[in-house]
């Protein structure tokens, strides 16, 4: 996940204004500290074990609402 930006810079407005309503929708939600650290924990799951890796993706994503495109 990058980086969060400073909201109030002119260079964020700009981008906000050119995202759809699922790009709004993940900026915000991104910022949720909780979200983050789910994200996180379901990012580290062991590559090792791909069907942990897509469980704990599946459940991220029922939890929250969202989809992860172009990740396999």
């Amino acid at each position: 996940m990058e980086p969060l930006e400073d909201w109030r810079s002119p260079k964020f407005e700009e981008e906000l204004g050119r995202l759809d309503r699922g790009g709004i929708s993940f900026e915000f939600l991104r910022r949720s500290e909780e979200y983050r650290d789910q994200y996180r924990s379901a990012d580290g799951a062991s590559s090792a074990d791909q069907q942990a890796v897509i469980a704990a993706r599946e459940g991220l994503a029922r939890r929250w609402g969202v989809m992860f495109s172009g990740r396999s």
